[in-house]
């Protein structure tokens, strides 16, 4: 199996044969100085156009991958075949090459469990063996809910479904989910996975109660009600996740549902993404191994460990080695594996449940929730930051950001870095001056732009008001500032098609038709290098993925339509004709 490219790999692949020619000349110089050494095995890609994302080398017509899934030659047709005479050659004709698309951050346990139960959510979601329409609000949401019950033919089976979001579809309770059955257990995970609202069957079925609840402490406690059948943030992860997961993440369910992810990410051109804060239970860990592993999956699978509950677990001094343990249960090398030396901290609440922390609240008065305070990120970036690891910082809030800068600031002071990618997380809310002070502590920036086109509308009429709420990921900021950004999706928190991504990052445009504050769009340019080269840049694996460039990895995305060319309107349907990974073609089931 062919590994990814360290710094050692790539010096090494420039000795040989022709490749240093190749990377220090134009197309044209290296027709006439170069000649092939020996027969080298492999495919020759021919296109209307190859974008690069190298800018030293823009565009070109044709790339020969060799067969060990490294890139050989970048340049025009006819030199290409005089180099590689006997190369298998695979025309795409009108269509366009790109580096393969890069999903910098989605979660593949929530996304295959999410999705691949009943989906009742605000959006329509086109899942590969079915689409479950747009519900929006009360009692549409319920009538939905009653016909997926009515469906299940054993009266024992408990019903899951996730997509609810009180914002769009108005309060739920323990009350009115027992209305809907007051015999079969019922389990709503809210849209944003950090929120759960279960009936009293439930409640039975799984031994909830007080005092187990109140034994984990203040902060589990003050985010359960019992009563109400409600649990979120520490409550959902902590005390209520535990007890359910074997059930709610049973096999079968499972390996369907990540059978079913990576179809659908295969479908929208992803060939690599990574998931921080990854949570991979012991007896999925093959499972994982099996399916993202197999030749037939067309991707990388890395992930970065979480560091909320090794830190509960071992405290300041046995963070760290906690957490090298976790890492240890994958391959060090290979298609699976965590990423060395990262760590991912989970700041303050979920945006779409209006958990994230604000300076001055909610419109409502309520002003949001930690999910690590502060003293806690203090504690945990200290010790991981004075080992030179790349920190990842989930944080939705203005007041999260706020936080989480003086902390930078802190550590900066006490042990100076300067290529320390410190990544900021989603980032819905900022201010311009915090982007600035961003800039001058070196941090790098990832960001979710669906959540103008998913949330930007309602949040501007509940919560968080016009002002703040169409203001969100002001990524025309960033980009001024010269910042690196990715764009990702966290699915299932939107799905996972770059695409889809770099066209709300451009157009800012919303579900219900509305385009929100289009001075803090991003530049196309921007929203194409955020799901290639700088995703890769994000991860610290620019030298081998991100574009394509000799010595790179052979991963790409084929396009039916440039996508410099098309309305940036038309973006996120330019139709995806195959991915190739490590020099595979693989062709999109249609």
């Amino acid at each position: 199996m062919h590994k990814l490219l360290t710094k050692k790999t790539l010096l090494a692949a420039s000795v040989v044969g022709m490749a240093a020619l190749l990377s220090a000349c134009s197309p044209a110089e290296k027709a006439s100085e170069t000649t092939a050494v020996e027969p080298v095995s492999g495919k020759l890609f021919i296109g209307s156009s190859v974008i690069t994302m190298n800018d030293k080398q823009p565009r070109a017509e044709a790339v020969f991958a060799s067969d060990d899934g490294t890139i050989q030659f970048v340049g025009e047709t006819e030199k290409a075949k005089e180099l590689y005479p006997s190369a298998e050659v695979v025309d795409l004709g009108a269509r366009v090459i790109m580096p393969g698309f890069i999903e910098q951050h989605l979660h593949p346990f929530l996304g295959a469990l999410t999705l691949s139960m009943p989906v009742i959510a605000p959006e329509e979601w086109q899942l590969p063996d079915r689409i479950w329409p747009a519900v929006t609000g009360h009692d549409e949401y319920i009538n939905a809910l009653k016909a997926v019950e009515a469906e299940i033919s054993d009266p024992n089976e408990v019903l899951w479904t996730w997509g609810y979001n009180n914002f769009f579809h108005g309060e739920l309770n323990r009350e009115v989910l027992d209305s809907v059955s007051a015999t079969r257990p019922i389990g709503v995970w809210h849209r944003s996975a950090h929120e759960f609202y279960v009936n009293t069957a439930f409640v039975e079925k799984y031994g909830l109660n007080q005092a187990d609840i109140d034994k984990l402490g203040e902060e589990v406690k003050s985010q359960s009600d019992l009563v109400s059948g409600h649990f979120w943030e520490g409550g959902a992860l902590i005390y209520l996740l535990p007890r359910i997961y074997k059930d709610l993440g049973n096999q079968e369910r499972f390996e369907f549902g990540l059978n079913q992810m990576v179809e659908m990410l295969h479908q929208k051109g992803v060939t690599a993404y990574n998931e921080p804060g990854a949570f991979i239970p012991k007896e999925m860990t093959e499972t994982y191994l099996r399916i993202l592993g197999a030749d037939s999956t067309p991707m990388y699978s890395f992930f970065t460990p979480e560091s909320k509950t090794p830190f509960l677990m071992k405290g300041r001094e046995g963070v760290v080695q906690a957490v090298e343990e976790v890492t240890k249960s994958l391959p060090e090398t290979g298609k699976v594996r965590y990423f060395d030396k990262q760590i991912k901290i989970l700041f303050d609440g979920a945006i779409i449940s209006q958990l994230m922390k604000m300076k001055d609240g909610y419109l409502d008065g309520h002003h949001g929730e930690w999910i690590q305070t502060p003293e806690d990120v203090e504690a945990i970036t200290k010790a991981f930051w004075e080992k030179d690891y790349q920190i990842l910082v989930h944080v939705n809030g203005d007041e999260g950001v706020e936080k989480l800068i003086e902390i930078m600031q802190r550590r900066q002071a006490e042990y100076p870095r300067k290529d320390h990618r410190f990544t900021i997380v989603h980032f819905a809310n900022s201010t311009d001056d915090q982007v600035k002070q961003l800039k001058e502590l070196g941090a790098i920036i990832s960001v979710n732009p669906y959540y103008v086109t998913g949330f930007g509308q309602r949040f501007g009429e509940v919560g968080l008001g016009e002002e703040r709420a169409h203001a969100m990921v002001r990524l025309a900021t960033i980009e001024k500032e010269g910042i690196p950004v990715s764009l990702h999706s966290d699915m299932p928190m939107a799905p996972s098609d770059p695409l889809l991504l770099a066209w709300s990052a451009v157009t800012r445009q919303t579900n219900e038709g509305s385009v929100l504050r289009p001075d803090l769009a991003l530049s196309l340019d921007g929203a194409l290098r955020g799901i290639t080269i700088e995703a890769a840049y994000s991860w610290g694996m620019e030298e081998s993925l991100g574009s394509i460039e000799v010595g790179k990895t052979a991963n790409f995305t084929v396009l039916d339509q440039d996508p410099y060319k098309v309305d940036v309107h038309r973006l996120k349907d330019i139709p995806i004709y195959a991915t190739v990974f490590e020099s595979k073609l693989f062709p999109i089931d249609k």
